[in-house]
């Protein structure tokens, strides 16, 4: 069966954001470790299309048999657990860009909802201002790696600046977008790219 250009066109890229996924967990550390939840947003992602093998191969491939939300895992085997679901997630998403950034949503989402990140949203009165404050604090206590920094260029607008994390940027441009939503904002508006070897910044804004 032929295969459209549209078609070759999201696999080439997958297979791009795949090399750059390995290119970044080659240069993890053992240091270098992240919450159970981020692997947890992937698998309930693959759970919900019916991708209960791949699931399976996922777990196996990490050596775990499960994760728990709070506990820390290497890095390393989070990149290969997207690496290895983003073929999937393209079909079902449309490119690897949304694919990745559906991951973010989630893992924004899940850790907003649970433990320590509940609290931070249950802040009164909230308001996307507080991402000033909250979102650095959440990266700081889902990874053990990384700058996080936000700094406003408007009233409505800011930047997010991360150094040194081993996601790509249109994962954390669904960080960012949920984190946002979740604090009140609306018509929200993400648009990230790469500075440097892990480095990336993420400009936002809302109505």
């Amino acid at each position: 069966m032929a295969v459209s250009s549209a078609a070759r066109t999201k696999w080439v890229k997958a297979d791009t954001w795949a090399q750059e996924l390995e290119r970044r967990r080659s240069l993890a550390t053992s240091d270098d470790t992240i919450r159970g939840m981020l692997f947890n947003g992937t698998l309930e992602v693959l759970q919900s299309m019916g991708a209960e093998s791949l699931v399976k191969r996922c777990i196996e491939e990490s050596g775990e048999t499960r994760f728990l939300d709070f506990f820390s895992y290497p890095v390393q085997k989070h990149c290969q657990m997207v690496s290895t679901a983003l073929p999937l997630l393209v079909e079902r998403y449309g490119d690897a860009e949304q694919a990745l950034r559906q991951l973010g949503r989630l893992a924004a989402s899940r850790f907003l909802r649970v433990g320590a990140g509940r609290v931070m949203l249950s802040l009164s009165p909230r308001t996307p201002r507080q991402l000033l404050y909250a979102l650095p604090m959440a990266y700081r206590m889902a990874v053990s790696f990384g700058e996080y920094e936000i700094r406003w260029t408007g009233p409505t607008s800011g930047r997010l600046t991360l150094k040194r994390d081993f996601m790509p940027h249109p994962f954390h441009e669904g960080v960012v977008e949920t984190s946002l939503t979740l604090w009140g904002a609306r018509e929200v508006q993400v648009s990230g790219r790469q500075t440097g070897g892990l480095d990336s910044e993420c400009d936002f804004c809302w109505q």
